[in-house]
């Protein structure tokens, strides 16, 4: 809702009810990139810590730049982002489209590395995020499903949030191979339950080995 939209505001969202859409394993997620700015492992960003993230990302760090992010995501201006804040940051900028500065940091620190559940260490680029968004909304543009998610803004984080309830997936799985899955047990519904996503997300991992490509954690 609007509450995203000013600033002020952000910080009367429920923290917990945040937490709970977002589920566990994203919130491992989340929290990994965070670590990779929390270097002293406080459970806070300090401004020394974003000018270093900003330093290594190649990005302007100049102390006005780096007080002008740090304001867009210290909701109490106690001169850290804390662990709530970051979360609510990241929350805001994906399900509300509301990007603060911090959160355009955030995109490209989590574009260097995507950190998985367990040992698994996953990295992409900007241009592989790019060329994966492209391609889905060039072959499934016309599959009437696939609508209410296309197309994928490639500069977001549409590319891990529209394809968490396997749709998606096995959409694509069905462009590369026909066939493949049968589509009349997959679970279109834009208000489907967690257990149907994990039907379609089963349906999708089973596929996508039965036809041979390689599935990791």
């Amino acid at each position: 809702g609007g509450v995203f939209f000013e600033r002020e505001n952000q910080s009367l969202m429920n923290v917990d009810d945040v937490k709970r859409e977002l589920g566990a394993a994203r919130l491992l997620e989340i929290e990994a990139i965070f670590k990779e700015y929390d270097t002293d492992n406080s459970k806070t960003i300090t401004p020394d810590e974003l000018r270093a993230i900003l330093v290594r990302i190649d990005e302007r760090a100049t102390p006005e730049r780096v007080e002008e992010i740090m304001a867009s995501a210290d909701l109490n201006a106690d001169g850290v982002v804390d662990w709530n804040e970051f979360l609510m940051m990241v929350y805001s900028s994906e399900k509300a489209g509301h990007e603060t500065s911090f959160a355009k940091v955030y995109r490209k620190v989590k574009a260097t590395v995507v950190r998985g559940v367990g040992d698994a260490e996953h990295s992409d680029t900007e241009e592989e995020r790019v060329s994966f968004s492209e391609h889905i909304n060039h072959v499934l543009g016309g599959d009437d499903d696939c609508a209410p998610y296309l197309p994928l803004d490639p500069h977001s984080e549409d590319l891990f949030t529209k394809l968490g309830d396997g749709v998606l997936l096995c959409k694509l799985i069905n462009d590369s191979k026909a066939n493949a899955i049968d589509e009349r047990a997959l679970c279109v519904r834009q208000d489907m339950s967690i257990v149907h996503k994990k039907q379609n997300l089963n349906l999708a991992i089973n596929s996508a080995t039965a036809i041979g490509c390689q599935v990791v954690n």
